[in-house]
């Protein structure tokens, strides 16, 4: 056996167990230092709309305001576990940023919205602002499944903050 052919392995085996050590103590995937980015949507398993108010429609810039949203059937994760899911509403004119944006609490099933029946099967689901909106903004709605690292679906609609 050679020493020059050797030497460089084990050299290189030493490296190769400090780096994963290194990587085993940042926990290797979401809960490390740098996360693995996730590419699935929250709910993407059926179709939304916004119920009360309407997309486009104005909503009260108050804290209490509800807002419903309507789901196409109920075989899909939001019927599934709806008190993981939120409603995130974010400035339409804030260049990408989150800054400003204001979350429902968990999401509650509520009965039949007769006024807005989009899909053959509707099931409506409703979440109460946390802190009111800024008068005078257009906000887009989200929906989010908060226990997750998952992307929030959306916009789902928009509304005016009067």
């Amino acid at each position: 056996m050679n020493l020059t052919t050797v030497a460089p392995r084990v050299g290189k085996l030493a490296l190769l167990a400090s780096i994963f050590a290194a990587t085993a103590c940042t926990g290797g995937g979401s809960t490390g230092a740098a996360p693995v980015p996730n590419t699935q949507f929250c709910g993407n398993d059926t179709q939304y709309a916004l119920a009360s108010p309407q997309s486009g429609h104005n909503i009260a810039a108050n804290s209490n305001a509800t807002i419903e949203i309507v789901a196409n059937g109920n075989n899909n994760q939001i019927y599934q576990s709806f008190k993981n899911f939120e409603l995130i509403l974010v400035p339409a004119n804030n260049n990408g940023s989150t800054n400003g944006q204001i979350n429902t609490g968990t999401l509650s099933l509520t009965g039949v919205n007769s006024s807005f029946a989009p899909f053959p099967s509707d099931y409506y689901y409703n979440g109460t602002l946390q802190s009111g909106l800024q008068s005078g903004l257009q906000y887009n709605v989200y929906l989010n499944a908060f226990t997750t690292n998952c992307i929030p679906i959306g916009p789902i609609g928009m509304l005016f903050a009067q």
